[in-house]
């Protein structure tokens, strides 16, 4: 990498988002204001335009911007995105989708619900178009790009750092790759995070870095391994079979009745889901059941039994097992009851 991408001065990013169609929605992301290195700035902005309700919320750090962004649309809308510098943008979709136009109006780049990209940008901005719907949630964690490219060693990642040197807009990742339970995770434990002072900052940093390398290292093991993405027409079956297992979590879903509902064999299911989401079936219905669990003991003030009943175990016993096996911890240390 050039010195002026490693070396770049550390001025306080500024990133502003303006709708261009429908308009009216503008925010401005980022630090407003000289703060410590330890301080966070926590923001709450709720946009109107036509049809279009935006609600953000913003977390700036002395080098680190998080927006976590939730939208009601009954229309498309059309946001462009500019930074006073250039920088990179770590973009997780949890659900709905958007178009990004990185260069003008060509090369476009797709990021569907429960994908994420790595994205450089230079001053001059790109379009994002997102099309019409509620509860579409995303979450970006704007960086410096010499906290990312002193990490990307090898041929795969070339073309991505050569468009940095030129500040040519640009994704990392070429086709989807999906947000895997433990970036779910990740991502609420950022938002959700209520440690004081410099706990957490660093709680925040060391997420947003865990983060990272996930993301880089899901990259590098499809880019050695040299794998077909899984086609498109079983890839929105597998979707489909994810939002089920999300939405009915205490259900003790078989891989025959999976297999029979997704209209695709038993083999296929389990390798392309394995594929697409980096687990088996049983392990990922786990491991949203336990997240589901937490939130429940922290936010709900349910207790063991009831929480236990609410995904579906007879027994809190067994529960109570399958929780410390994924945390490493009792439900009973974090009920309220």
């Amino acid at each position: 990498m050039k010195d002026g991408i490693i070396s770049m001065k550390k001025v306080k990013m500024k990133i502003k988002v303006d709708s261009l169609s429908p308009t009216g929605i503008s925010v401005i992301n980022g630090i407003p204001k000289k703060i410590d290195f330890l301080e966070i700035v926590e923001t709450q902005r709720t946009s109107f335009a036509d049809g279009v309700q935006d609600r953000n919320l913003i977390l700036a750090l002395s080098d680190i911007c998080i927006s976590n962004i939730e939208i009601d649309a009954l229309r498309d809308i059309d946001f462009y995105v500019q930074a006073d510098q250039p920088v990179i943008e770590m973009m997780f979709f949890l659900s709905g989708s958007t178009v990004l136009y990185l260069d003008g109006n060509s090369d476009s780049v797709s990021i569907d619900s429960n994908q994420h990209n790595i994205v450089y940008y230079s001053q001059s901005g790109y379009r994002s178009v997102w099309p019409c719907g509620k509860g579409k949630k995303a979450v970006t964690i704007t960086i410096y790009p010499e906290n990312i490219a002193r990490y990307l060693k090898g041929v795969q990642y070339s073309d991505f750092l050569k468009n940095m040197e030129r500040q040519r807009n640009t994704a990392l990742f070429d086709h989807h790759l999906n947000i895997t339970p433990k970036m779910h995770l990740l991502l609420n434990e950022i938002i959700a995070n209520r440690h004081a002072g410099g706990l957490r900052r660093l709680y925040i940093e060391n997420c947003v870095y865990e983060l990272l390398f996930l993301q880089i290292e899901q990259y590098s093991a499809l880019s050695e391994k040299n794998e077909k993405p899984v086609p498109s027409v079983i890839e929105k079956k597998i979707s489909g079979i994810r939002e089920l297992i999300d939405q009915n979590l205490p259900h003790p879903y078989s891989i025959s009745e999976l297999s029979r509902l997704a209209g695709i064999n038993e083999y296929h299911l389990k390798k392309s889901f394995k594929a697409l989401y980096h687990q088996s079936i049983y392990s990922y219905t786990i491991s949203r059941r336990m997240e589901k669990a937490k939130s429940l003991l922290l936010n709900e003030d349910m207790n063991v039994n009831e929480t236990a009943f609410m995904m579906g175990y007879s027994d809190s016993t067994n529960f109570t097992a399958a929780f410390k096996k994924h945390f490493g911890f009792t439900p009973g240390k974090i009920s309220r009851k």
